[in-house]
Parts: structure tokens; C-alpha cells; sequence
């Protein structure tokens, strides 16, 4: 049997350093085998590969910020479809006949120096003056409408405030109605 302890140089290694492994590496130092693939690469790189690794890099963060928007339109679009479907809807009901009547008695009290008539299928109330001078009052009678009953609310439907029909100087119709907030009703 040869020993294998005949190689000259590790002898030596071993004499120095009786710690030292026993193997050592082929080309000497453990780099020195890698170390001709990386120059070869090096010298054999043209320009085109750089510009290439750029698109790809650019193409990415493209890749990347499309897909980013795409998930955002989605999240949105799925948030606005939720909301729509919990979104409250206002049902206005038109007042009855009797409140109108309510109301008109309510306006004439507090303010005389208006007219307040009601039309034939009571659905309206009619706010008139003759006199241009009492448009203040005309104007004060309208507001004051506004607060003759929790959860009604007026909107006028025709105003006239110069040379109105019938000799008046300023008249106005007006409807109410209430309002309800439903979430089901009408999907």
C-alpha cells in the first residue's frame, strides 16, 4: 500500500500547521476555477445585452404598475357596487288632503296679510298678494311654511312675483310631501 503522504508540498503544509486539513483544493485556491468563466463573460458581453436587461427591468415595473391599477379598479369597483346595494333610498309621500287644510289654517293665522287659498282637490296650498308692498310678508309666509310640521317638507311648484294672473302681485303654488329613508324598498 502507497502512502499517501508522499506529496511533497502538503507534506510540508502539514509540518507548518498540524491543524491543516488534509485536502486541499484542486486549483489551489477555491476561486481560481470560477475565475476564467468570469473574465470569459466579461470580455464576451456586446452592448445589446445592458440595453436588454434594462427593457426587461423597465417591462417588469410596467408589468408591475398595470397590475397594481388593475387590482385598484377592482377593489373600487367592487367597494361602489357594495355601497350602491346599502345605499339608502328617500321615498317622498305626498301629503293628504287634510294637512294641506292643516297647514293653510296655520299660515292664515300667523300671517294676515297674505291670502292662502286651496285649490278644489286640496293637493296644493296658494300663497297670494295684491299689493307689491307686502312682498316681505308674501316672502315671510313662504318661510314660515317650511316649519309648520316636523318631517314635511314644501317645494313650489309654480312662483309668480310680477303682474301675476288675476290681479295679484306675487303668488305662489305649493305642494308638500313627507319623506321616508328606506334600504330595501325599490331594489
Amino acid at each position: 500500500m502507497k502512502n499517501i503522504r508522499n506529496n511533497p508540498p502538503l507534506d510540508a503544509a502539514l509540518r507548518a500547521d498540524p491543524a491543516a486539513p488534509l485536502h486541499a483544493h484542486a486549483f489551489g485556491k477555491r476561486m481560481n476555477h470560477v475565475k476564467p468563466f468570469l473574465v470569459a463573460a466579461v470580455h464576451n458581453i456586446t452592448p445589446v445585452a445592458p440595453v436588454m436587461f434594462i427593457a426587461a427591468i423597465v417591462l417588469v415595473v410596467l408589468a408591475v404598475t398595470q397590475c397594481v391599477a388593475f387590482v385598484s379598479a377592482f377593489t373600487r369597483e367592487t367597494k361602489s357596487n357594495a355601497t350602491a346595494e346599502l345605499a339608502p333610498l328617500v321615498i317622498k309621500k305626498p301629503l293628504a288632503p287634510p294637512d294641506y287644510q292643516s297647514a293653510a289654517n296655520v299660515i292664515a293665522k300667523n300671517n294676515s296679510a297674505v291670502q292662502v287659498d286651496l285649490p278644489a282637490g286640496r293637493t296644493a296650498i296658494l300663497i297670494s298678494i295684491k299689493d307689491p308692498a307686502l312682498l316681505p310678508e308674501f316672502v315671510y309666509a313662504l318661510v314660515t311654511l317650511q316649519s309648520f310640521r316636523q318631517g314635511v317638507a314644501w317645494s313650489a311648484d309654480r312662483i309668480c312675483l310680477s303682474k301675476c294672473e288675476g290681479g295679484k302681485a306675487a303668488s305662489a303654488e305649493i305642494t308638500g310631501y313627507s319623506q321616508a329613508i328606506s334600504f330595501s324598498e325599490g331594489r
